[in-house]
């Protein structure tokens, strides 16, 4: 009888954890669900960019343009560079993102959404972004993340990074970049923390890929998917996020001039820049985001310097974006 009761208060017990440990992971889901809505729909996904690459292919390894090489899509002949975004979006929060150019090079990227900075610092070896260290302040805590590209033939095919916070290593990380001719087709980042069973050995914990998918120059799907790592019998389903876009313009980007290698990591390393809905060639104006049998649609109504680059960004969601450069 007391074997009985003392099997039931174990079984009992082992539901309730079970039940906690799944609401822990919905809770936490549905808050990385909202998470990438948020870079979707958010202040920097309402903007196309561009990698606007010379036909020598400069712009894979970060330098800029020539000044006087003719830009893709509308407008004069005059390159511009991305000096500052500014916006709010529809719940009223604003976010400036302040970019920093040496020698017109790209060298930082700092974000700035109330009290809370996120600064991207690049690394160049003559003209190639080699390094890349992101320090996130968020709600007083401090995380450094420290990124390493790697390069074949002139493309980027990866980077390796670590992520610390007071001393600690929280993740290792490494990225993957995949081509179809030279268009960006996949990229795939595996986020790895400390075995607590083995010290100094590190196991999977999530990953986050990307798959893209073109019309002509822009891209007309991507799919974001993030998977996490669990011990059975407890099984995480993905999170499986799909934007469509589409009605592109005709014009430039905002983030034309921006190296390329910085656009395809960004979206997996700095959170606070969609720069993987940077490699399309335009400005995208409707996109339809689906996540869980959910589906949003957005258009964006822009308008335009005389050099055809956009200063104004507004969606039909209330979010707004101020664009300013510099030559």
């Amino acid at each position: 009888m007391i074997i009985n009761e003392l099997f039931s208060i174990k079984n009992l017990n082992s539901k309730i954890y079970f039940k906690k440990l799944t609401l822990q992971i919905e809770n936490n889901t549905m808050k990385s669900i909202f998470y990438y809505l948020t870079i979707i729909f958010g202040i920097f996904a309402l903007a196309s960019c561009s990698p606007n690459q010379d036909d020598n292919g400069d712009f894979l390894y970060g330098i800029d343009y020539d000044p006087t090489t003719t830009d893709p899509g509308s407008g004069s002949e005059t390159t511009k560079l991305l000096e500052k975004v500014s916006g709010v979006d529809s719940d009223g929060e604003s976010t400036t993102v302040t970019y920093t150019y040496t020698d017109k090079k790209l060298t930082s990227v700092k974000t700035e959404v109330g009290t809370d900075t996120e600064t991207a610092l690049l690394t160049y070896s003559n003209d190639v972004i080699t390094h890349m260290d992101i320090t996130n302040v968020e709600s007083g805590d401090t995380k450094l993340t420290k990124v390493d590209l790697l390069y074949n033939s002139g493309k980027l095919v990866g980077a390796n990074g670590t992520t610390e916070s007071g001393g600690a290593v929280l993740y290792k990380s490494t990225t993957n970049v995949t081509y179809v001719g030279d268009k960006v087709s996949k990229v795939v980042t595996s986020m790895n923390t400390e075995d607590p069973d083995n010290p100094g050995q590190y196991i999977l914990s999530f990953e986050v890929t990307s798959d893209l998918t073109y019309t002509g120059n822009n891209i007309s799907v991507w799919k974001l998917t993030t998977t996490t790592a669990s011990t059975p019998p407890i099984v995480i389903p993905p999170i499986v996020i799909e934007s469509e876009l589409s009605n592109y313009d005709s014009n430039k980007n905002p983030f034309g001039t921006l190296p390329l290698a910085y656009n395809i990591l960004s979206t997996h390393y700095n959170t606070s820049n969609q720069g993987m809905l940077g490699l399309s060639t335009n400005n995208y104006r409707s996109v339809k985001v689906t996540t869980m049998g959910f589906s949003q649609p957005l258009n964006m109504t822009y308008t335009y310097d005389a050099d055809g680059y956009p200063i104004t960004m507004l969606s039909s969601g209330g979010d707004k974006l101020n664009f300013q450069y510099t030559k």
